[in-house]
């Protein structure tokens, strides 16, 4: 593909040194759109930033180099689309703060999901945001992160209070191209009542599952299924309540080759590896652990919800249920 744009921006310079007047002003014009979509301003460093300045050279990473930047995290990146990274670092600008320094690592995804799906796996809940950023951001002490398009933004800022960083992630935002936050259309199908503000996240690929839950864990959900990544597993997911009541409810959509009777086998087994007085009524799997939570399980067709940890056993069925007429197509074909 980089070949190819490639030859594409020299074909359009031999069109420009043919043409002369307005002609010649719309080519270049082409040229620049053409080398800005394969090389953007905002993978080469942003400079400009008020009160900052640049330190160094921009470092970049492709899919190859990814694991010698990122060690042991790069595999749950490269499942989410990755394209490539760029790495730059800042200082406040006429040495208001030696010694000090923040790295700004720009995440070029495959896809605006995507990017959001990386950024969400930074979300717990509850973070903070800055006035006037208005894609999906977050920010607290040390480190922030922004999404926009197909970009995912990470800050990272030890030496940082929240106050510093605000204005560098809303000049950051200005720069970044893109079309807003892309969210995934799986994200409406959790019930917002309850929920935690700012903890919705995108789950992706085996290492995203597995992190966000034991009960996820498992060859047979089918986020792996296929080679490329089309039509596999994906799964939403968000928590409700308040501290120390907190629960997440996820909301499975199965990937077209995935068996249900394997997964609901396949829960069944975990429910009981790790929780006690499992059982079915009806079409529902529950169980509780150690602390009297309960788990519970409901799966219809390609869609299957899993309630972790509530308190509550009346309010995760309910939410249970809520999930599953949001998810559910007016007519779904079991499997």
């Amino acid at each position: 593909m980089r070949r190819r744009s490639l030859v594409a921006a020299s074909v359009l310079a031999l069109l420009a040194a043919a043409c002369t007047g307005a002609d010649a002003v719309l080519v270049g014009n082409s040229i620049n759109a053409a080398s800005a979509a394969v090389n953007p301003p905002v993978m080469r460093g942003l400079d400009g930033l008020k009160g900052w300045e640049r330190t160094g050279p921009v470092e970049r990473y492709n899919k190859e180099g990814l694991y010698g930047y990122i060690d042991g995290g790069a595999e749950i990146v490269l499942q989410y689309g990755f394209r490539e990274l760029s790495v730059s670092r800042y200082r406040p600008a006429g040495g208001a703060a030696p010694g000090k320094e923040i790295v700004l690592e720009v995440y070029r995804m495959d896809s605006g999901t995507s990017a959001f799906g990386l950024y969400s796996t930074k979300l717990e809940g509850g973070e903070k945001t800055w006035p006037k950023v208005e894609p999906d951001h977050w920010l607290g002490p040390g480190q922030a992160g922004l999404v926009n398009g197909d970009y995912f933004v990470n800050v990272l800022a030890p030496d940082f209070a929240e106050e510093e960083i605000g204005p560098l992630l809303k000049a950051v935002a200005g720069r970044v191209p893109g079309y807003g936050t892309a969210r995934p259309e799986g994200l409406n199908w959790l019930p917002a009542e309850g929920m935690m503000p700012g903890s919705r996240r995108f789950i992706k690929g085996p290492l995203a599952a597995q992190n966000e839950s034991p009960f996820l864990d498992g060859d047979f959900w089918g986020f792996a299924a296929a080679e490329d990544g089309k039509d596999a597993t994906e799964a939403y997911s968000a928590k409700y309540g308040a501290s120390p009541f907190v629960s997440r409810l996820a909301v499975v959509r199965l990937g077209k080759a995935v068996a249900g009777a394997a997964v609901d086998d396949g829960v069944l087994g975990l429910f009981n590896e790790y929780l006690q007085g499992v059982k079915r009524d009806g079409t529902l799997l529950e169980g509780q652990n150690d602390a009297g939570r309960w788990f519970l399980f409901r799966r219809t067709g390609a869609l299957a919800v899993l309630v972790l940890g509530d308190p509550d056993r009346a309010a995760g069925v309910a939410r249970l249920e809520a999930a599953l007429a949001l998810a559910a197509p007016p007519s779904s074909s079991p499997r």
